[in-house]
């Protein structure tokens, strides 16, 4: 039996129009929390969207300050913006549009700065983003923790939408990447693991219709997600400006580009990147899992770097992502000399430090391992602090 469709007053509900949608659920979208991933011209959009329709909570993430060819296609910002950081923008706007809708800002590079646990209690990801690096990335996080994410791309009057959710069938990101591909996502580096200074990236033409097209769908695809309706993942919904044809295609399944959700995943409420140190962490894991089991990070621990030319040591406990290649340069001809780990075995003599000391951000997860057997531990203490909505 159907649930009976309930009809507000219209004189003191601002989402009465709503009501007359027979799947909608305002309490449904009231409870839910949305992930943005880029405030650019989709990223206005897409958060424009969502804070009429009164998504309850939104995490607003991106790296970048607004400039004056932002105007043009920005729908959030204003000429006296300029300089400001887009994160901060774009959440007093949608404060603006609707006061019942809870934001989070969060600046910085989501390559490598956002603890997975935050993608983990996200109840839908949507990626406005103009780099593969980043979709990649997303793509990744999202596959590791089984949540869907809803990708958007344009160029000039072209725009593509699409739904990646391999738990549920279909394709990925990384299936749609071609050699060349692979390749331009290479330039970003200097080596596989050192994030590269200077790169010259290409601007890509776009308009404020066809970000208001793409966002458009991307929102209804995010909202189906939330309504727990039907999507179609692996599918890209493309559609071409120029002759006004909207078609669909599929995107072959790759198997080896494939990634599995960690499980199982261990939720840690008590501890807190910037309070539990990684002798504590190290204790935990071998509750769980015995007394030789160790600690994995997702990404090289550059712990110090030496001098050839005068023989100091620096200590750092930075991740190699987040480093520079310019770090690398020594007083004299040679480059300085990295002290790296991956893993933790309880022999260092730096276990007093907290996760934060040694860069890891809130909400990460890490890998415990003991032989064949793993578990993941999410810094879920960090939660109530990360989530603190405004």
């Amino acid at each position: 039996m159907e649930e009976p469709i309930v009809i507000t007053d219209p004189d003191t509900d601002r989402y009465h129009t709503f009501s007359y949608i027979s799947w909608w659920k305002q309490e449904v979208v009231r409870e839910a929390t949305a992930l943005v991933i880029g405030a650019g011209a989709l990223g206005n959009e897409v958060l424009k969207n969502l804070a009429l329709m009164g998504i309850g909570r939104l995490i607003i993430a991106d790296f970048d300050t607004i400039d004056d060819s932002n105007l043009s296609r920005s729908v959030l910002f204003r000429a006296e913006d300029r300089g400001r950081r887009k994160v901060d923008v774009a959440a007093q706007r949608v404060k603006e549009l609707n006061p019942d809708v809870q934001v989070k800002t969060w600046h910085g590079d989501i390559n490598h700065g956002l603890g997975l646990g935050v993608f983990r209690h996200a109840d839908v990801i949507i990626g406005c983003l103009d780099n593969r690096e980043a979709r990649l990335s997303i793509d990744r996080f999202a596959q590791s923790v089984g949540r869907p994410w809803v990708d958007g791309a344009i160029q000039e009057l072209m725009g593509i939408v699409r739904v990646f959710w391999p738990a549920k069938g279909g394709a990925n990101y990384e299936c749609t990447l071609s050699d060349r591909d692979y390749q331009l996502i290479s330039l970003r580096y200097s080596c596989p693991l050192l994030a590269r200074e200077n790169i010259l990236q290409g601007k890509v033409p776009t308009t404020p219709t066809s970000a208001s097209i793409v966002a458009a769908f991307q929102t209804q695809e995010a909202l189906k997600l939330i309504h727990d309706m039907e999507v179609e993942p692996g599918v890209a919904l493309l559609v071409n400006g120029l002759t006004n044809d909207i078609y669909k295609t599929e995107y072959p399944v790759i198997e080896d580009r494939i990634h599995q959700p960690l499980d199982p995943i261990v939720e840690l409420p008590d501890s807190c990147a910037d309070q539990t140190t990684l002798a504590e962490l190290l204790a935990i894991a071998r509750q769980h899992l015995g007394d030789e089991t160790v600690l994995e990070f997702s990404t090289e621990l550059v712990i110090s770097m030496t001098d050839p030319s005068t023989g100091q040591e620096e200590f750092l406990f930075k991740r190699m992502a987040n480093l520079t290649e310019s770090v690398l340069e020594g007083t004299g001809d040679g480059q300085k000399e990295m002290k790296l780990t991956y893993r933790l075995d309880g022999s260092e003599d730096f276990l007093n430090k907290t996760l934060a000391e040694i860069d890891q951000p809130p909400m990460t997860v890490l890998r415990a391992a003991n032989g064949e057997k793993a578990i993941f531990l999410e810094i879920t203490g960090d939660k109530a602090k990360f989530f603190d909505f405004q």
